[in-house]
C-alpha cells in the first residue's frame, strides 16, 4: 500500500518546466509567462527565484478551470462608469484651473491692498511728524507769548513769573 501511495503521488507530481509544458501542451516559455503573469501555481525546492520547479497535477487543473472561467467583459455598465469617472475627472481639473485662476486674483488684489496700505502709513507717519512739529511751535509760541506778558505791566505793576 505504501508502494501504490507513492507511485499515485509521483504520477501526481510534475518535476521542472518541461514536463508542466508539456502536461499543459504548452511551451516552456509560454509556461514560464504564465506563471509571472498569471500566477502559475508552482513551487521552488529552495524557494529561490531560479530554483527548479514542481507542480501538482491537481493545482494544475484547478488553476486551469478557473483560469477557463469567463472573464466580466467590458460591459455597458463599466463604460458607463469609465465615461463618468473621466468625466469627474475632467470637471475636477476645470474646477481646479478656476480656482487657480481665482486665488491668482485674489492675490493681485491682496498686494494692491498691502501697497495702498503702505501708502496710506507712510501719509499717516507724516502727517503725525507735522502734526508733532505743528505742536511743538504752538507750545513754543504760547510759552514765548507767556514769558512776554510776564513782563508787560499791568496797572503799572509787573506781574510776578510763575
Amino acid at each position: 500500500m505504501g508502494k501504490e501511495q507513492t507511485s499515485v503521488q509521483q504520477q501526481e507530481l510534475l518535476s521542472g518546466w518541461k514536463d508542466i509544458a508539456r502536461y499543459l501542451g504548452k511551451s516552456v516559455r509560454t509556461v514560464q509567462r504564465y506563471e509571472r503573469e498569471l500566477s502559475l501555481p508552482v513551487r521552488r525546492l529552495s524557494g529561490k527565484h531560479r530554483a527548479s520547479v514542481l507542480a501538482m497535477k491537481g493545482d494544475l487543473d484547478s488553476w486551469l478551470e478557473l483560469s477557463a472561467a469567463p472573464r466580466e467583459p467590458f460591459t455597458k455598465t463599466t463604460l458607463t462608469i469609465q465615461k463618468h469617472l473621466i468625466s469627474e475627472i475632467a470637471k475636477g481639473l476645470r474646477e481646479r484651473a478656476e480656482l487657480q485662476a481665482q486665488m491668482a486674483a485674489l492675490r493681485r488684489e491682496l498686494e494692491t491692498g498691502m501697497h495702498t496700505f503702505r501708502e496710506s502709513m507712510l501719509k499717516l507717519r507724516q502727517q503725525l511728524s507735522e502734526t508733532r512739529r505743528h505742536q511743538v511751535s504752538i507750545a513754543s509760541a504760547i510759552k514765548r507769548y507767556s514769558n512776554h506778558r510776564a513782563l508787560v505791566p499791568v496797572n503799572g505793576k509787573h506781574r510776578k513769573p510763575n
